[in-house]
């Protein structure tokens, strides 16, 4: 049977060992060509060596002197006058060495700078960029919204028949171009609404409210959308509920949320809101429930990223900007206040988030009555 090879044994030096010894030895030999190895007045490690080798022919000479009691030149002394010049080349060698990778550190953190400062460069262009494309984007949806509300009176001044008649193809070709310029504002307000919260330009406006009539409005916001699809409607609510929060900013996450809930939700399946309160947190938990198709748990973490939507290609079944999340958490995260999805695919979707109680909150009356609609 062979031996077993170097590799193979457990004492033996890695092969990535080698090529580093090997490289060391070339270049210590490679310093002993150089001139800087030689020349102490640069090269404090050829003093050193020298300095570091002179006691030794010192000693050496005078003790065998002293021992014999005369000056006497044994060839060997020689050989000890010769140790502070072999210490000055050893250490001038290591000198060189160690100056060469002192100029390739240097060299390297002098790259790494103009490297940062290019990054620099370029993120303050980017962000200058971001900064532009921010206020084109709120000085265009600004400038859709005045005609929008100008085409939506007109068209409902002659839904109203203050023209004069109409037939019902006149009628319903003018239903649907007045829902279709809500579905605009409703984009251009998400719009304007994602951009205030990007640039910081976002205030609150914090009082106490009750919460109950605020869920039930916005799900009565989407009775078309829910009688059309036959869905069924599941209120858990407390017969009050008393929150401090910015009013009209929940309402916004309630209408995006439901607005979800309803948007992927198939035809007579079931949507809902459940509310529960905590008093030894002081917090309001709600979550917005459904039982559509969920999502996917690799799509999941970028549910808050803007402009995502799970299905993003041009031939989506659903539409949307892909903001509503992202404005969601954006307002949540001004109230400091959580959200969380939970879903799975084939078992429809939770998205939870809680609000600060109000003071003054009827904590005994916290039992939840039930609502079923269709």
């Amino acid at each position: 049977m062979s031996s077993a090879t170097d590799a193979e044994r457990p004492d033996a030096p890695s092969g990535s060992a080698r090529p580093e010894r090997f490289t060391t030895v070339r270049e210590f030999l490679h310093a002993l060509g150089q001139r800087f190895t030689y020349n102490p007045r640069r090269n404090a490690y050829a003093l050193f060596g020298f300095l570091w080798g002179l006691p030794v022919p010192v000693f050496s000479v005078g003790i065998d002197q002293w021992a014999s009691g005369q000056a006497t030149q044994h060839p060997i002394h020689i050989a000890f006058l010769m140790h502070p010049l072999l210490f000055a080349v050893i250490f001038g060698a290591m000198g060189t060495v160690r100056h060469r990778k002192d100029l390739q550190i240097h060299h390297l953190v002098e790259e790494l700078k103009r490297h940062a400062q290019e990054l620099g460069l370029a993120n303050e262009r980017l962000t200058e960029l971001d900064r532009m494309k921010a206020q084109f984007m709120a000085n265009v949806t600004h400038e859709l919204k005045t005609p929008l509300v100008a085409i939506r009176g007109y068209n409902e001044s002659i839904l109203e028949e203050r023209f004069g008649p109409l037939t019902d193809k006149q009628r319903q070709g003018l239903g649907i171009a007045v829902r279709n310029v809500d579905r605009l504002q409703k984009l251009i307000e998400e719009l304007l609404e994602f951009e205030r919260i990007d640039s910081g330009d976002f205030k609150l406006q914090i009082a106490d409210f009750d919460l109950v009539p605020l869920v039930q409005s916005a799900l009565e916001n989407f009775r078309p959308q829910v009688d059309e699809k036959k869905l069924a409607t599941e209120l858990h609510l407390p017969e009050k509920l008393e929150v401090r929060a910015d009013r009209e900013k929940i309402a916004h996450v309630l209408q995006n949320l439901i607005s979800n809930a309803v948007k992927f939700s198939p035809d007579g399946s079931a949507i809902g809101v459940t509310a529960s309160t905590d008093a030894s947190l002081g917090r309001a938990s709600l979550t917005v429930w459904d039982r559509g198709p969920g999502i996917p748990s690799a799509a999941q973490k970028f549910l808050f990223t803007r402009f995502w939507q799970a299905d993003g290609s041009s031939r989506r079944k659903h539409g949307g900007t892909g903001l509503g999340l992202a404005i969601c958490k954006g307002i949540l995260d001004a109230h400091r206040a959580p959200i969380q999805v939970v879903s799975s695919e084939g078992n429809g979707t939770k998205v939870h988030f809680s609000l600060t109680l109000a003071k003054e909150c009827p904590h005994d009356r916290e039992a939840a009555h039930s609502h079923r609609g269709r």
